[in-house]
């Protein structure tokens, strides 16, 4: 009689489950020019004020490495620039922001675990995220053409 309990119990779970993600609403985004003048003002303000945390000239682009995505491990880009991401005992999604000049041209960037990658500069987009899953060994690039801002929580 427990199993039946048990059984019932995860079917009206996963019933649940499936309802609710049927319910919940897709949002796609919105390109600026089709957004009202309120909406407008707010992505010029966002803008204005990521641009003043996160300057750069217009010879570099930003990389911007998820910090949580590195930690207890130490970078190194193009055999120049060392960059450690030490554990903290709070929540960490901030990023850790270097300016990279684009003559340079490829990044490559090597993990104290001895992995190493690549990322290719792509014109146009001047704000790069980094994020690299160990437990997968998968590497997210991100590349956008406006500085993204995460705040540390």
């Amino acid at each position: 009689m427990q199993i039946l309990n048990k059984l019932f119990f995860l079917s009206i779970l996963l019933a649940l489950n499936f309802v609710s993600c049927q319910s919940k609403m897709v949002v796609d985004s919105t390109s600026y020019k089709n957004l009202d003048s309120e909406k407008k003002q707010d992505v010029d303000e966002y803008l204005t004020d990521a641009k003043k945390m996160i300057p750069k000239k217009e010879t570099e682009i930003i990389l911007m490495f998820q910090y949580n995505c590195f930690f207890q491990k130490k970078i190194t880009i193009n055999n120049r620039y060392t960059k450690e991401f030490p554990k903290t005992d709070k929540i960490h999604y901030g990023q850790s922001i270097v300016n990279f000049s684009k003559k340079l041209g490829k990044i490559k960037i090597k993990l104290s675990n001895g992995k190493y990658f690549t990322i290719l500069q792509k014109k146009g987009y001047d704000y790069i995220t980094i994020c690299y899953n160990e437990q997968y060994e998968t590497l997210y690039i991100h590349y956008y053409d406006f500085p993204k801002i995460l705040i540390e929580e």
